[in-house]
């Protein structure tokens, strides 16, 4: 039966410890503005002076329906490229345009970067951020959580991984409790 109690600690021992590393940042992997960890090149087209319309802030309907026919439209879930339902900004980092647009949601109504849109020559290419870039740009903003982890799971995902709160939390204090029991805490 010692043995038994033995396993039990070192088990409880190792989760504490993954928990610990969990809960704190997780290590950076590559560089985060790499253009892999940034955004994904969903296709490119012919610009025929199209630069000039997105200099102007508006976004050519050939290059919209292209972006539609991708499948990022309403019947998937994404929001519209409307006439002001977008901004176009120039990133000189990137050296393209932003499009940011605004979800209409309730608690981060903000303009959030869609795509990213280059001219590579004689082509327009369009590039599609990902959801790390906003995690990583505006969690400490939205949530007043420095962890990106802990944000993603208890507020961005609340109500996804309540259930698996509930769960690692009725874990931990069921330990704890025959721990207890048994005189051993």
């Amino acid at each position: 039966m010692k043995s038994l109690s033995s396993f039990g600690i070192v088990i409880v021992i190792i989760l504490i410890g993954l928990s610990a590393y969990v809960i704190e940042d997780l290590p950076a992997f590559g560089d985060e503005n790499s253009p892999a960890n940034k955004y994904i090149r969903i296709f490119s087209m012919q610009s025929d002076a199209m630069g000039s319309m997105l200099e102007s802030g508006v976004i050519p309907i050939e290059l919209k329906n292209k972006i539609y026919e991708f499948g990022f439209n309403e019947e998937n879930h994404y929001p519209t490229l409307e006439e002001g339902g977008y901004e176009i900004e120039w990133n000189e980092e990137n050296g393209g345009w932003d499009v940011l647009i605004e979800e209409g949601e309730i608690y981060y109504n903000e303009p959030i970067k869609y795509y990213c849109i280059r001219v590579l020559g004689e082509e327009l290419a369009v590039y599609r951020y990902n959801w790390p870039v906003r995690v990583i740009e505006w969690t400490e903003e939205e949530t007043a959580t420095p962890n990106a982890v802990t944000s993603g799971l208890a507020d961005y995902r609340g109500f996804d991984t309540m259930g698996e709160e509930t769960v690692i939390l009725t874990g931990a204090i069921a330990v704890t409790m025959l721990l207890r029991r048994r005189g051993r805490l």
